[in-house]
This record gives C-alpha cells, structure tokens and sequence, in this order.
C-alpha cells in the first residue's frame, strides 16, 4: 500500500481518535496530504505528532455549519482541492426516550447526521476540482439490529444510512464515489467515552435481557488499526469500482 494515496488531500471528521484518527494515520502514511477535523484542540495536536509527514489540523464542530464552513475555506486556501472525505465523528447517549434531555438529541443528530451533512455539502466543490473523489461515511450495526436505550444514535444513525444513498446516486455522476461502512465491535475505539459508568451499568442488564450484545456483539473486537486498514483498501480500488455498503465487523 506504500506510496498509493500520494499527493491525495484527505479530509477525517473525528480525525483525533479512533478509527477516524487510525484511517488519517495510514493515509499520512501512505502519502496523503491528511487534514484531521475534531472538537478538541489537543488531541488534533497530539494525533498529528504520530503521524508521518505534516498534518493540518482544524478545531471544528461538525454540528454546526459554520464552522465547517471555516475549516473547508482553510483546506480550499491550503491545497485548492479535496480527494477524500472519511466522516468518523460520532456521539451516543444511553437514555430511555423519556429521559432524552435537548442536549441529547442536538449532540447525536448533530454529530452523526448534520456533520456528514455540513462536510459533504463543503467538499463537494473541492471534489469536483479535483476530478473526483471518495467519501466514506461511517455507520453502525445498531441499523441492522435495534438497541434499547440507544434511540438517538439509531435515529442519527438510520438517517445517515439514507442520506448516504441519495449521495451515492447524486454524485457519481461527479465521479465521486459515496459509500456508507457499516462498523462492528472496536476494541480501541473512544466511542466508549460517551457513556458514563453508571449509564452503562444501568444499561447493562437491559441490554443482557434484549439479547442485543449476543445477537451483535463480538467476542474479539476489532482494533481501529485493523478497520483503518480495510477502508484505506476500499479508497485505493479502481475508480470505476461502485462500493455502495461495506460491512466490516468480527468475525469472532
């Protein structure tokens, strides 16, 4: 994989932790020109320090459009192009529906489906200038199966799924390739950050109840180096390869 995604401008919402910041490492690697997008100021500098090569780093919340906005008008002054859009930013709240405060709904809708929203609608034309390009939305097993207590990222979640879609038929005409990757269990993912323990040990005997864990969950889940692996292979395939759906999941 050496060398293949040279001179790419590669652009990873979620950029600072795992999968998102494991998929800008080996894209770095692989000689990508990496923006990483994330809230936190810090964790952006510390992922770009183990990366090889110079990595932009832009604070942006994805939930709102402006800024995004603002980190696409410095990526257009920097290269005057984008190659690659991963979008990995992800929130989850544990909250029975009667107990989803505002917040809660405006953090997972914002995040897992306004972020895509906001960077798709900002890379477009930078795509566009460089004829073309690939843009990987990330998705979750919870659509194939539901979850308790988890209604807001399978609604946020749900509505990705169905956007991606419109997506993939909008603009392959642009030769920009959209496809939704469905993720498994991640053993290393920071994704766990959203729950706090109480939450979880509340959720648990729920979960256990529902069978969801059993039915979904894995015994041997995926480090974020691993899925990184597989979706920079899925960006370097021939660009008359259509790739709608992946599912990359244990297969423990």
């Amino acid at each position: 994989m050496a060398g293949t995604m040279q001179g790419k401008v590669a652009v990873i919402s979620g950029g600072s932790t795992g999968v998102g910041r494991a998929v800008g490492a080996q894209l770095a690697e692989n000689g990508a020109q990496v923006v990483l997008l994330a809230r936190r100021a810090d964790r952006l500098e510390t992922a770009a320090r183990e990366m090889a090569g110079p990595v932009l780093t832009i604070p942006t919340d994805v939930s709102s459009g402006d800024s995004v906005r603002a980190a696409f008008a410095q990526v257009e002054e920097r290269f005057g192009r984008v190659d690659i859009l991963v979008n990995s930013a992800g929130v989850a709240r544990i909250r029975a529906i009667e107990e989803t405060a505002d917040e809660d709904i405006h953090a997972c809708v914002g995040t897992n489906l306004l972020g895509p929203i906001h960077t798709i609608r900002s890379a477009v034309p930078l795509l566009r200038a460089a004829g073309g390009g690939d843009i990987l939305n990330i998705s979750s097993e919870i659509t194939l199966d539901h979850m308790p207590l988890m209604a807001m990222y399978a609604a946020s979640k749900h509505g990705l799924n169905g956007f991606t879609a419109a997506m993939h038929k909008e603009l392959r005409g642009d030769g920009i390739r959209v496809a939704l990757v469905i993720l498994g269990s991640i053993s290393d993912s920071a994704f766990i950050e959203n729950f706090p323990g109480e939450d979880r040990q509340r959720a648990a005997p729920v979960w256990e109840a529902d069978g969801y864990l059993t039915r979904v969950g894995a015994m041997k889940p995926l480090p974020s180096a691993t899925v990184a692996r597989v979706m920079v292979q899925l960006l370097a395939t021939p660009p008359e390869v259509a790739q709608d759906v992946v599912h990359i999941r244990p297969a423990g």
